[in-house]
């Protein structure tokens, strides 16, 4: 029998391990499953059966341990930053090391929930590694920073040698080799995260003849991400990449490689008619960027009854690609308003044919068509 003491040292000890209730402010947003909330509530019915049942290894942390060589989305996980590129002035590319030349096993646009502590304040986001798929003993992220971001905060810290908390993975699209004649993917700012992974997927196999267009949306040509990495991809006979700088207004200063596929201002539906019409294949749209850019499409009156949105809740700095539909055929039957579903800032775009009139729309200053030539690249046939 114990004693009263022992009781009260026993009961201080359940007490410790009971599982604190989330803040708002540790929920990332972006609709993952399991969110921090269904967490909190398993681990509260694991710790109240184990407390009812008087099991002594939760206290003794003997069910406490997972595997920390595999991904859960469910536990956080250590990993060791092994590099901290600075690519803008506010964006950066974080290198993860990983153990013995694994792999991180995420499919293309899958994200991961990072884990920050800020001012004693826990919170998480949500972020794509732009890694290829099958990298061996690291993943990297692409991650912007804002002045008033408390991930930010955290993210600035950050030094080689320093360790990190992800947890994962999430996200429902699950690209397959040839399943769309062409992707239009269209991104704006750090939403180019989730189109590399799915694009350097098609380049990476032989066997995938899906065409690609690539547009992506940036301030200044200084604040183009993985430059080198798009102009290599645009060298594959299938890839074309081209770039939308709504804060320069003159060829003259972008080198001679990047003038004929660069264009100044904003996205316009005349522009983004061009675009799809030029488009060699029945095209699959796959958009990505600020709440801005995003909301802007989704606002496309003329177009919603060509279009299914999968319409997201906003995510600090976090992008990932979710739910495609399985089929084409699967968006035939729906409403001609565009069905919402929340998910993990990304939207997808299905067309269901090419009518010469316009795909989408998006506000911003006009840019006439013909501004916006759209050759196909020379380069040398993928075998």
């Amino acid at each position: 029998m114990m004693d009263e003491r022992e009781e009260e040292e026993e009961e201080e000890a359940w007490l410790q391990l009971r599982p604190v209730e989330p803040l708002p402010s540790q929920c990332c947003g972006s609709g993952c499953s399991p969110c921090v909330f269904d967490l909190y509530h398993r681990e509260l019915a694991r710790w109240e059966a184990a407390r009812a049942s008087k099991d002594r290894s939760l206290l003794s942390g003997e069910k406490s341990q997972s595997c920390l060589s595999k991904l859960n989305p469910e536990t956080f996980l250590a990993f060791r930053i092994s590099a901290v590129d600075r690519l803008t002035k506010d964006t950066y590319r974080v290198r993860f090391a990983l153990p013995r030349n694994s792999r991180l096993g995420l499919r293309p646009g899958q994200h991961l929930i990072l884990r920050g502590k800020v001012d004693d304040l826990e919170i998480q986001r949500a972020y794509t590694p732009i890694s290829p798929a099958n990298a061996e003993g690291y993943f990297e992220v692409l991650i912007k920073c804002y002045q008033t971001g408390l991930m930010s905060r955290y993210v600035e810290s950050w030094s080689a040698g320093d360790t990190a908390f992800w947890r994962g993975p999430f996200g429902d699209f699950f690209y397959k080799p040839n399943q769309y004649g062409e992707l239009l993917m269209l991104a704006s700012g750090t939403g180019l995260a989730p189109m590399v992974p799915v694009l350097q997927s098609i380049t990476d196999n032989a066997e995938d003849e899906t065409f690609v267009t690539l547009v992506g949306c940036f301030k200044t040509f200084e604040g183009i991400y993985l430059k080198t990495f798009l102009q290599e991809q645009a060298r594959f006979w299938n890839v074309r990449t081209f770039f939308v700088l709504s804060q320069e207004n003159s060829p003259e200063q972008l080198p001679w490689s990047y003038r004929e596929k660069t264009r100044f201002g904003r996205l316009a539906q005349d522009l983004i008619e061009e675009l799809v019409g030029s488009c060699r294949r029945k095209p699959f749209a796959l958009v990505c960027g600020s709440a801005e850019f995003t909301k802007d499409m989704a606002r496309s009156e003329p177009v919603t009854p060509l279009l299914q949105i999968l319409q997201l809740l906003p995510v600090d700095l976090g992008c990932g690609i979710s739910a495609l539909p399985a089929s084409p055929d699967s968006v035939l039957s729906l409403p001609p308003r565009p069905h919402l579903v929340c998910c993990a800032r990304i939207h997808l775009l299905l067309r269901q044919r090419i009518p010469s009139r316009l795909l989408l729309s998006v506000s911003g200053p006009s840019l006439h068509p013909s501004h916006f030539r759209l050759p196909l690249p020379p380069g040398p046939l993928r075998t």
